[in-house]
């Protein structure tokens, strides 16, 4: 047993709702407010409607909801309810599959509890007895989880790309694989994680792939966001979650990696356990 590692993964699902207002659209639930932070969408009669335990977003056309929200998004970071902000948009649905019912700037979703997607890649190369895992760094100066470790790839599904298309871009511009290669990648399920942070609630999709490099692969990065590459053997890669040096995602994508692959002993089946709570 890998110490902290059942703990670190069962922190993906660290959520307490009596701690918040669920947001709603309409008859579908879409997000969470934090109660201590709810108070400060009152000053927007015209887009929310607050009840006794719940608050629900006025309904509007895609285009009109979209334009409402980044005005309250602004407003929010301008009072600093909302950091980090991105310049990029993530679609919100009010169920999966359906059309967007609005478009949101990506640092605001804490903030509503709202569920975006994310494509994560495991990338490795050898045997199972020889295999070596590559992971990335992420820059210090990225807005979310700075310095810690990431899967190879991995990148928040903006609006007008599905996870497929993120997947690819995001492979070259973070690791520069190969479009030829990066479309080797094997689909391997959908993982959700749903954990208080300080900016509110954290909900993703995580859209899990996997991809076999050729032995002696270096990745390199081309958009600044990564501050180094590891390459490293399962069971370092599985302490090292343990530890708290990854991402709460790409340490659960890892481990789910790990399973799948027969690379991790889990005799009292806590480390499966973890992981199958998060799987879709």
């Amino acid at each position: 047993m890998i110490e902290g590692l059942p703990e670190r993964l069962a922190a993906a699902r660290a959520f307490r709702p009596e701690g918040f207002l669920r947001l709603e659209l309409g008859a579908e639930g879409i997000g969470w407010i934090r109660r201590d932070q709810a108070s400060r969408l009152r000053a927007w009669p015209e887009v929310f409607a607050f009840e006794k335990n719940r608050i629900s977003l006025v309904a509007a056309p895609e285009p009109a909801l979209s334009e409402a929200l980044a005005n309250v998004a602004r407003a929010l970071a301008r009072e600093g309810a909302i950091s980090g902000w991105r310049g990029e948009t993530y679609a919100i649905r009010a169920r999966e599959g359906a059309a967007p019912a609005f478009h949101i700037e990506r640092a605001a979703t804490r903030f509503f509890g709202l569920t975006s997607s994310a494509a994560h890649l495991n990338g490795y190369s050898g045997e199972p007895g020889r295999m070596r895992i590559l992971i990335a760094r992420r820059a210090p100066g990225k807005a979310i989880d700075p310095g810690l470790l990431d899967n190879l790839v991995a990148g928040g599904v903006p609006s007008g790309q599905d996870t497929w298309q993120t997947l690819l871009r995001e492979c070259g511009e973070e690791a520069r694989i190969a479009r030829a290669v990066a479309e080797k990648s094997r689909a391997a399920g959908v993982l959700q994680v749903c954990r208080e942070v300080p900016e509110g609630l954290h909900c993703e999709l995580l859209y899990v792939h996997d991809l076999e490099l050729p032995v002696g692969f270096e990745p390199r990065n081309a958009d600044g966001e990564v501050s180094e590459f590891l390459s490293l053997d399962p069971v370092e890669l599985l302490q090292r979650i343990g530890r708290g040096e990854m991402t709460v995602e790409a340490g659960l994508v890892a481990a789910d990696f790990a399973l799948r692959q027969g690379l991790v002993r889990d005799p009292d089946g806590k480390i499966g356990a973890a992981v199958e709570a998060c799987r879709r």
